[in-house]
């Protein structure tokens, strides 16, 4: 029985961990540290890429867009095998001044708990750290829509470019792939 226990503990515990934002601690551009669980109060918007990954630039302009429209979501540029040197570059020759927080992850330590599987994506998190929903790429159109909601969806409210409107969906519970 008491193995039984230990198992069903040992599940549960893996299963919370890839239910809610991972429980990172990562430096910033500006050397500061930052632990992903402290993002809470806001959905967190969190863009993974390397400068390697196809889609990035422009997808990196419309993150600070994104960030400049909506200051009720936490916005991370989250940096994977790259060092700081390389992010500023990066930055440097898109001619983005970034208004969003960068966080640098030169080990790729959150596909330990999400795995990346398409360079860039997008994870999003609810209020309270849970996850919601990944994306390959940056949805712009769906991300600016992203409405609160009191009840366990996010919804959508203006027209979206496949023509849906206000519509609210449940939350999903995976990343798009399962790792």
């Amino acid at each position: 029985m008491s193995v039984f226990l230990a198992f069903l503990i040992a599940f549960l515990l893996s299963c919370t961990q890839r239910d809610s934002i991972p429980p990172l601690k990562l430096q910033t551009l500006e050397g500061k540290e930052l632990y992903l669980r402290d993002l809470k109060g806001k959905k967190v918007v969190i863009y993974v890429w390397s400068k390697t990954c196809v889609g990035h630039s422009r997808d990196l302009k419309l993150l600070s867009e994104l960030s400049k429209e909506r200051k009720d979501l936490y916005v991370i540029s989250y940096a994977v095998a790259m060092e700081k040197e390389d992010v500023l570059k990066s930055y440097k020759d898109l001619g983005i001044s970034p208004n969003f927080r960068t966080v640098l992850d030169p080990e790729v330590k959150f596909n330990e708990y999400y795995r990346i599987v398409f360079l860039p994506s997008t994870f999003v998190f609810d209020e309270r750290g849970r996850f919601i929903n990944s994306y390959p790429g940056f949805p712009k159109d769906i991300l600016s829509s992203l409405k609160s909601s009191s009840s366990n969806s996010f919804l959508f409210s203006s027209k979206l470019s496949s023509g849906l409107t206000s519509i609210g969906l449940p939350i999903k519970r995976r990343p798009f792939v399962k790792g």
